[in-house]
């Protein structure tokens, strides 16, 4: 029979032990542009988190679009993303995009209904930082998929580059 204080130390050690990261198979830029339905380059304005159903956490995002690179969406994106701060409570959710005022980035978007969400979690968000961008994947465990020749997989290249892609995926 175990002992109580052994037994006790192995459940708090696995409690402490960090959940594992989002894994994602990265696709290739035109593989996650042709199944968007819109590709969008512009700027976070409001990202507000609030309580959901189920006491789920969600975070609800604004994005004022500069140019839309696929898809004709309105000049404005609202979206809603899973985790966030409420109520002096916080979800994160590894696969999920995070968003911050002011920031700029290309979004690969899809639409179900009258709502737009991030198309492949946060492989569909890049971040662009001067005249470069990168997908928002820094903690997730990141795998290569299949390559169509001629297609690049979705990592950090220059914004022109990006938006040739997207544009000429077919």
């Amino acid at each position: 029979m175990p002992r109580p204080r052994a037994l006790a130390l192995v459940l708090l050690a696995a409690a402490a032990a960090p959940a594992a990261a989002a894994t994602f198979v990265l696709p290739s830029v035109e593989e996650l542009a042709r199944s968007s339905d819109a590709v969008v380059r512009g700027r976070v304005v409001d990202v507000a988190s609030r309580a959901a159903a189920g006491g789920r956490i969600v975070t609800e995002v604004e994005v004022l679009v500069a140019s839309a690179w696929r898809g004709t969406p309105d000049a404005t994106v609202r979206f809603v993303v899973p985790g966030g701060r409420a109520g002096g409570i916080a979800l994160k959710v590894d696969s999920a995009p995070r968003f911050a005022p002011g920031e700029e980035v290309v979004l690969f978007l899809s639409r179900s209904g009258a709502t737009w969400r991030v198309n492949g979690q946060a492989l569909g968000k890049f971040r662009v930082e001067g005249s470069g961008a990168r997908p928002a994947v820094e903690d997730a465990r990141v795998l290569p998929g299949a390559l169509a020749a001629g297609e690049r997989r979705l990592g950090a290249m220059p914004v022109e580059e990006l938006e040739r892609r997207v544009r000429a995926a077919r």
